[in-house]
Formats: structure tokens, sequence, C-alpha cells
């Protein structure tokens, strides 16, 4: 199916202001309603979409819970999910979890860690298993005169490390409301916008935050592995110099305080100094996976 984005955008532009809020407001209810019934399931470790336990396997009910390997999944199982459901499904349903884990970080959906001609290119950690999702644009086209002639993904499943599911392994295919979606993304991004949603947001959202947002509502972390950002701070004193008095009376008030020694630096200082500070993703963040395509003769 052939999906006309300009077609679409001419409907957006022929909608009343009013009727657009109603539209979003209809869709952030949908969603908020799907997010509650999720978390409420997954504090239980019941599945909210087929209201069994994270450790049941129902073959004959394939379900978006079974790549979280909690049941006893195998790699030929896969096919049922994808033929069940698309890849915004699966894809919205992992981030979630994730993000009940560690929220942010366990998402590297980085746009600058993204190699060059990549539909799609993240990778996902939850507890011991990391999936990744992988699209070129040749995969989106199709690998025309092929067998697998139509717009498709790869998906890695690795767990503790080891290979589970690999990139070559199939050739999912894109549903007709996952290529809507991307086709007005990547097309009509001036007024369409997709994501899923705050509860499946990742690093690419966390560092596109307004930096003073960033200092006002984060917390200090004693460890990297649960920290979302890494923060470099630079004080240019040089016409007021600052004491080492102050520096240290600075880091004890934002150990007390609970707050970054950044934003208290940048509150205390900023009348007698220029406080230069450097958001940047943690270290801790996972790896996006590297494919390497195959060129076919």
């Amino acid at each position: 199916m052939q999906h006309d984005t300009e077609k679409y955008k001419r409907v957006f532009e022929g909608m009343s202001p009013e009727e657009i809020e109603e539209m979003n407001r209809l869709n952030d209810e949908e969603h908020q309603k799907q997010a509650d019934a999720f978390k409420s399931g997954y504090e239980k470790e019941v599945c909210y979409l087929c209201n069994k336990p994270f450790k049941t396997i129902s073959k004959d009910g394939p379900c978006l819970h079974w790549p979280l390997r909690q049941c006893k999944f195998k790699k030929k199982d896969f096919p049922k999910i994808y033929e069940k459901y698309g890849y915004g499904n699966i894809a919205a349903f992992i981030r979630w979890c994730a993000n009940q884990e560690r929220l942010l970080s366990n998402i590297n959906d980085l746009e600058d860690e993204r190699l060059d001609g990549k539909v799609l290119s993240y990778t996902v950690k939850w507890k011991n298993i990391e999936w990744t999702f992988d699209c070129s644009k040749n995969d989106f086209q199709g690998h025309q005169g092929t067998s697998i002639d139509y717009p498709h993904y790869h998906f890695q499943m690795r767990i503790d490390g080891r290979q589970f599911i690999n990139f070559n392994d199939f050739h999912v295919p894109f549903t007709d409301h996952d290529l809507f979606i991307l086709k007005n993304s990547m097309e009509q991004g001036g007024w369409f916008k997709h994501n899923f949603g705050a509860i499946g947001s990742g690093m690419q959202e966390a560092v596109s935050i307004q930096l003073d947002d960033i200092l006002e509502h984060t917390s200090r972390s004693d460890s990297d592995d649960e920290a979302t950002y890494h923060f470099s701070t630079m004080i240019d004193a040089r016409d007021n110099p600052i004491s080492g008095e102050e520096i240290y009376e600075i880091q004890q008030e934002a150990e007390r305080t609970g707050k970054s020694f950044a934003f208290v630096a940048q509150k205390r200082l900023k009348e007698r100094a220029n406080v230069q500070i450097v958001v940047s993703p943690a270290d801790s963040i996972p790896d996006i996976a590297s494919r390497t395509e195959h060129k076919r003769r």
C-alpha cells in the first residue's frame, strides 16, 4: 500500500485548531489509559495485553511479553509475534519495560550515534537483555528483484551478551500502520510527530530537554550505572577568584540537597563567574549494536 503523505498534510491543513486539539486530546487519553494498564500489570509481573504472568507462554496466543524471556520463548517463536503485532507495538512494549527499570538511559536512540542512511537504529536494555531495531533506506524500500522486496526491518536480541536472535535471522515486515507512521514522520516532520509516549522516551528526548530544565529537575546519582546524564562544569572566575572553601561549600550543598554540583554552582555564582555546563549522555547507556549490510549481486 502506497502512502501519499501530501494527502495527509492537506487533510491536516484543512482542520481547525479546535479539531487538532481534540484529536490530540483523544490520542493522549488513549495513550495514558494504555500506559496506566501496562504499569499496573508490570508491577505484578503480569502482561496487560493477555492478562497472563510474564512467565507464561501460550503458543496459540502470541504476546508482546514473550521477548522479555521470562517464559520459554525461543527464536523460532519470533515470527508468531511479528505476524500478529507491528513494529510500533513491539517497540513500544519493549521501551516501556526498559523505562520501568531505568528511565530514559536504557534506550540509546541518539540521532548523532545513528549511522547515515538509517531509518531505524537503536538499542534497548532491560535487565540482562538487549534488543536492537535496525532499518536502512534499502530495507525500507524493499530489496527489489529479490524475495524480500517488501519494506522491512531487522531485529537483534542478546541475553547476557550472548546471541539469541541475529539481525540476519529475519526480515521483519512493516505493517501498513507502521509505514503510515514512519513515512509521515520522515516526510512531514513539520506537523506530524510520533513518539512512544512519556514512558517510552529514550536518550534522544532526554538530551533535547532545555538545559535549565535538566538542571532543575535532575538529582545526584552516586552510581554511574544509574545516571542519565553526565555533567561537565567549567567555572571561569578570573576577575573574581573563588576560594577552594567555597567550592567545597557548593559540593556540600549539592550533597545535602540532592541537586547536581552544576545546578548549585550556577545558582550561587551566576553574578560573579561564568559557569559553563556541558550535558552529555551518561557513559553507562547501552551502545547501539551495529549491523553490516550485505551487498546483493
